[in-house]
């Protein structure tokens, strides 16, 4: 017995070592050299009126529209996988579910960076010039919106992005249990695996800006979340909200420490009538349940689907406060008005009909949760309604003043998701700084917690109780979102300065919100942000929409006008 196992032993050493890279080697080399496989023209099951199905005469970039229809199809089977992996995944289904999703992840990538869309998008340039009587502005958008889409994809290896879907979903489990027991050692490796991954695909990521400089690894992640933003341009924008800040936020504690305090919630609030309110506002709001909906988890929340299906995904409510899951639902919900109100009907599943990134985004969800769901207007709508639903009648914590109050305090605190829109953009610098120093090599995981916990007591003259409370507290960097954050500060910039124009167009705002009637707004921003998808760059749509260059002014004016000025 010892023979035959030494054997088998040597056998699969030699497979392990030899043959198996080789056999892998093999695959990806005649993948990359075999045609591309051929989209049908037409599928009975959806519209055929949509402009994918448009001819054009360029029969490159035909076929480059049919496959990014395939490759759209791809990630709307993909979004809905992920939101029942969040919502109603049996747990024995997790393995199975991870292979899925990794799969599908995958097949989309290998599908946007076989070479053969590179010739066709070559074939379909040299038609764009020759003929550019054929090509409106929107195919003109669509076709430079798929060579980003291919620029960005081709160079990286699928095994990486295969195991980067695996280790995400991953990444949600470990998040949450991690928070359970405030594990920083488990956390600790899992993040150092993550980070070594996500470095990986990075650096296959890297554009040449010129003829001599290459991107850092860390443009080239927050190129997918935030297209159009360059470090330096987030530097100097972060730069000039720091120096603001640091006059402001003194002034506004200095005055809020002169008034009442807000009286504190006294719950219960019953999970089934929290949900009605949270659906209640939905509606509000403008989204459409006829195309999607809001459901609960155990998970951090997250927005998602496809037009036709879109999901709203919040957390578990919290009994003792319903200001919890309203907070959360509104932002969900700004995400979701804004994936129901892409081009769909015109550009399905076409890059051009994409959102325009995760800055913009943020800023649809910080525009209906933050600029408009904190007026005092909001709260006069809110209050009677849940004093009544919740039975607290004459209680004062349910006043419309009470509420506003406890929606526009202002304290430093160490948790990112219960901060303050002041206080916010604070939580969101210090994650942008500690990332690039995570992927530059100036920082190690295993210095984190006290990287962290060292700048917090800088920004706030205080640290964190714990790593759950420090930098365990976000599911991002769990998941592989390396370069996202920055797209909540600039999003809440880019909703301040859409609010400027939005509130000379709509003058009766208060009104509205008073009454609980937010559909104008939602058309204006479904015809302002929208409708465009991708047609614009993020630069050329702040520009076209509010005559200038995104700025932090608009947010700046803001929090003097609610917080210094406010009655």
């Amino acid at each position: 017995m010892s023979f035959l196992t030494s054997v088998l032993d040597h056998l699969k050493s030699f497979w392990t070592e030899n043959l198996l890279p080789a056999a892998k080697t093999l695959i990806r080399k005649t993948r990359k050299e075999e045609p591309l496989r051929l989209p049908a023209p037409f599928t009975p099951d959806e519209d055929a009126d949509t402009k994918q199905y448009e001819a054009h005469p360029s029969s490159a970039y035909m076929m480059l529209k049919m496959i990014f229809r395939d490759i759209g199809r791809y990630n709307a089977v993909i979004e809905t996988l992920g939101r029942d992996f969040l919502t109603a995944m049996p747990k024995g289904a997790y393995k199975s579910r991870l292979g899925q999703i990794g799969f599908l992840h995958r097949r989309r990538h290998e599908e946007v960076a076989n070479p053969q869309v590179a010739a066709f998008i070559e074939e379909a340039h040299a038609h764009e010039k020759s003929s550019p009587e054929s090509w409106d502005e929107w195919d003109h958008a669509n076709l430079r919106e798929i060579e980003i889409l291919y620029r960005h994809h081709c160079q990286v290896d699928p095994e990486l992005i295969e195991r980067r879907a695996r280790l995400g979903y991953e990444g949600r489990r470990v998040h949450r249990d991690v928070m359970r027991n405030n594990d920083w050692d488990t956390a600790r490796p899992f993040l150092e695996d993550m980070i070594d991954l996500t470095r990986r695909i990075a650096e296959s990521k890297c554009l040449r800006d010129n003829e001599h400089d290459t991107e850092s690894p860390y443009q080239a992640l927050m190129r997918e979340y935030i297209p159009g933003f360059r470090i330096a341009d987030i530097e100097t924008l972060f730069g000039q909200m720091t120096k603001k800040l640091d006059d402001l936020l003194p002034q506004i504690l200095d005055k809020q420490a002169k008034e009442d305090a807000p009286i504190p919630l006294k719950g219960p609030f019953p999970e089934t009538q929290q949900m009605w309110l949270n659906e209640t506002l939905l509606r509000a709001i403008g989204f459409d349940f006829s195309r999607g909906g809001l459901y609960e988890t155990g998970f951090n929340p997250v927005e998602g689907g496809t037009p036709e299906d879109t999901h709203l995904v919040i957390k578990s409510v919290n009994e003792s406060n319903f200001l919890i899951s309203m907070k959360s639902t509104l932002h969900e919900g700004g995400h979701g008005l804004y994936v129901q109100g892409l081009p769909r009907d015109v550009w399905r599943y076409q890059p051009v009909g994409h959102d325009m990134g995760n800055a913009w985004h943020e800023s649809q969800a910080l525009m209906i949760e933050m600029i408009l769901g904190r007026r005092r207007e909001f709260f006069e709508y809110l209050a009677p309604r849940v004093e009544g639903l919740f039975q607290k009648f004459g209680d004062p914590s349910m006043s419309a003043e009470n509420l506003y109050k406890l929606k526009t305090r202002v304290r430093k605190t160490a948790d990112r998701k219960t901060a303050d829109e002041v206080t916010y953009f604070h939580h969101i610098n210090l994650r942008f700084e500690l990332e690039r120093k995570l992927f530059s090599g100036a920082l190690e995981v295993k210095d984190l917690p006290e990287a962290w916990d060292a700048q917090m007591d800088k920004t706030f003259g205080d640290m964190p109780e714990s790593s759950c409370m420090g930098c365990l507290q976000d599911v991002h960097w769990f998941v592989g979102k390396f370069g996202y954050f920055p797209s909540y500060a600039l999003g809440h910039m880019i909703a301040a300065q859409l609010y400027t124009v939005m509130r000379k167009d709509i003058q009766n705002i208060p009104e509205l919100l008073s009454e609980g009637n937010l559909i104008p707004v939602r058309d204006w921003l479904n015809h302002k942000v929208h409708k465009q998808g991708r047609l614009r760059r993020p630069g050329a749509l702040i520009e076209e929409i509010t005559g200038g260059p995104l700025t932090p002014a608009p947010l700046l004016a803001h929090f003097e006008e609610r917080y210094l000025h406010s009655v």
